[in-house]
């Protein structure tokens, strides 16, 4: 396996996606690669993000901004990884979806976890967290809402269920959306 990518949030269900992560990394012997995106208030303009957990707070992206957040990053997850050391960090300005296709299209990884902090939740400010699961190409895990022991997979993840740590959980696989043209 080529890798492991995180999709790191900070809350609950991201502290599982990252537990969960971190295991299946461990279990393939492969790099995780942890992926974490400043988000912007605006659509189109990425130079200017919110730098609290309330979004009340902006800034202008600098270089000494995107310094001290991927310190932070890295803080965050230092102390839980241990002694695995095979990890990567990865600080977006960019669009959530646009960077994660382009990573794993480049080998980044070949597995995205996702915490799934609500049912229609937004994802990227384009599209919810079950469309873009759904329409990914990668295996994707979503894990929560409620407990760590409920994922959510899309459909290339539940043709690869031997290769990921579905032991005691309870797993659902996500429908596709149709498109309409």
């Amino acid at each position: 396996m080529k890798g492991i990518g995180l999709c790191a949030i900070f809350s609950r269900q991201g502290d599982w996606a990252f537990d969960y992560a971190l295991d299946l990394a461990r279990r393939h012997k492969t790099k995780l690669n942890v992926f974490h995106f400043l988000e912007s208030p605006y659509t189109l303009r990425r130079d200017v993000v919110f730098v609290d957990e309330k979004k009340q707070e902006t800034a202008k992206v600098t270089p000494d901004l995107i310094a001290k957040k991927d310190k932070e990053l890295r803080e965050t997850y230092d102390e839980r990884l241990g002694d695995y050391v095979d990890v990567g960090f990865r600080l977006c300005e960019g669009n959530d979806e646009w960077e994660l296709r382009k990573c794993f299209r480049k080998g980044d990884y070949e597995i995205l976890v996702i915490g799934y902090n609500a049912k229609g939740a937004s994802f990227g400010g384009t599209t919810t967290i079950e469309a873009f699961a759904s329409e990914f190409k990668a295996p994707v895990v979503l894990i929560g809402p409620d407990s760590p022991d409920i994922v959510y997979l899309n459909q290339a993840a539940s043709e690869r269920a031997s290769d990921l740590i579905l032991d005691n959980k309870q797993w659902h696989v996500l429908e596709a959306k149709s498109k309409s043209h």
